[in-house]
């Protein structure tokens, strides 16, 4: 049937109609006297005259006076119906709303490490109303570590001067069993979580390790596991759990030191040499993988001492490790057979069929930024353009859109806001800040690099003489 030729439809729904009146009133074989009877009983109903009798449709929808009268009232019990399943639904939402809140605050809590314990007494507790002293909560707040005297910080830590000859690598003639050295220096390790909120409001959730180094409530992660992120907390081995204030990053050496106004004594993983460590030497690695299995022990051997793995586009000289590394492990501890820390975890090559292959780095070469960052809250003598550089999304084109680099804030170089960098010294830029940095690295502070420009509409060319990266306010502080 062509649906599309109204006229056609409309015929074919009468002759519908009149096949079923056919159906419905198809006659049957009757005497005459049925005849008769059955003409009699159309003409005239039971219980009224001829003249009282009215023609009327014995059809389903009739009932009596209730021909206009049952619509209506069918009409009134659907809106109720309809009005009685709205509310209905409305209170499922604001119920469900409600437990949603409830279960999204509870696990917030316990990521945070809002335990249900009661912290020692004279802590300041962090609470979404800042309030203090909350008895249900552990976490504390950074207190005056912002005004710390890092600068007069001494960290322990071996010179090497008596493993010349020493036929155990780093651990010297210190050795100890691996139950010793784990029960030794497992409170040392923390574990570290982060919230990360976005321009739209979205909070994601990260986690790590970090390792105290000082008694005072100094702690070593990897700058990867607090990178840009809004807050920062430390959980320690006895459950108490406090905000951490960020001191300094050496991005490039993906080291980050964090502090912490510690209320208990706290245990110092001491600094070891690990310019003296050896092919084979055992150690153990301890830390928090997964973000969720804190003071995980896991055992293995010096693979090799000096390998180099480009990590977020850095070159890398680290030590390798077959002791089982796992993401959450990043900032904890290699640990040698004296129970000294000789490794910061950092990375692991994760890849189908491929195991035992972890890396920190060396403690010889972390405690050189620790000390930076304790000094100055920075890593002093890193070139930087001196400009403020964004990648952006740019429409070049009716279907085609690339990726630059574009000037936020000039600085005090001859570069302008709103320039986009096409190249520098030589080196197409293809929007790229790693790109970008790998070219300024090779520089030093005071050099002069050439950097080619597009400004309104052309390109020309201007000389960018580097300066000292020094972070605003020379630190960032989540908690003070």
């Amino acid at each position: 049937m062509n649906t599309s030729d109204p006229i056609r439809n409309e015929n074919e729904q009468n002759d519908a109609v009149t096949g079923e009146q056919e159906v419905e009133t198809t006659p049957v074989e009757a005497t005459e006297e049925n005849a008769a009877a059955q003409t009699a009983a159309e003409n005239e109903t039971p219980g009224e005259t001829a003249e009282e009798s009215e023609p009327r449709w014995y059809g389903i929808s009739y009932a009596g006076d209730r021909v206009e009268t049952a619509p209506e009232r069918k009409n009134e019990n659907r809106v109720w119906r309809r009005v009685a399943l709205v509310a209905l639904c409305f209170v499922l939402c604001v119920a469900l709303s409600g437990v949603s809140v409830f279960i999204g605050f509870y696990y917030a809590r316990r990521l945070a490490g809002f335990e249900s314990d009661t912290a020692a007494a004279g802590g300041n507790y962090v609470t979404g109303a800042n309030q203090a002293n909350a008895a249900t909560n552990t976490a504390y707040d950074t207190g005056n570590a912002a005004a710390y005297d890092y600068a007069a910080a001494t960290l322990n830590k071996n010179d090497g001067s008596t493993l010349t000859d020493s036929r155990n690598g780093s651990a010297g003639d210190t050795v100890m069993t691996t139950i010793e050295v784990a029960a030794a220096v497992k409170d040392s390790v923390v574990e570290i979580t982060t919230t990360t909120t976005s321009s739209r409001g979205v909070i994601a959730a990260g986690a790590g390790s970090g390792v105290i180094i000082h008694a005072d409530g100094i702690i070593v992660t990897n700058n990867h596991v607090i990178d840009g992120v809004s807050t920062i907390y430390v959980r320690l081995t006895n459950g108490h759990t406090y905000q951490a204030y960020l001191r300094g990053t050496d991005e490039e050496g993906d080291i980050a030191v964090l502090k912490i106004e510690p209320h208990e004594e706290l245990t110092v993983a001491k600094l070891g040499f690990s310019g003296a460590l050896a092919l084979g030497e055992e150690v153990i690695a301890i830390g928090n993988p997964l973000g969720e299995l804190g003071g995980t022990v896991t055992n293995g051997i010096i693979s090799a001492l000096q390998r180099e793995v480009e990590v977020e586009d850095v070159v890398m000289t680290l030590i390798q490790t077959n002791a089982a590394i796992n993401a959450g492990n990043s900032g904890g501890g290699l640990f040698n057979m004296a129970g000294e820390l000789i490794g910061v975890v950092n990375a692991k090559y994760a890849a189908s069929g491929v195991e035992g292959l972890g890396f920190a780095i060396p403690i010889d070469t972390a405690a050189v930024s620790i000390g930076n960052l304790l000094q100055y809250g920075y890593i002093p003598g890193r070139p930087s353009l001196g400009a403020t550089v964004q990648e952006v999304q740019v429409r070049t084109g009716y279907y085609t859109v690339q990726t630059m680099l574009y000037v936020y804030d000039a600085g005090s170089t001859p570069l302008q806001k709103g320039d986009y960098i096409l190249a520098v010294d030589g080196v197409a830029m293809n929007g790229d800040t790693s790109t970008l940095k790998s070219v300024i690295r090779k520089h030093a502070v005071g050099d002069s690099v050439t950097v080619r420009i597009y400004r309104n509409g052309e390109e020309r060319t201007v000389s960018v003489t580097l300066t000292e990266y020094v972070p605003a306010g020379n630190t960032v502080n989540f908690g003070g």
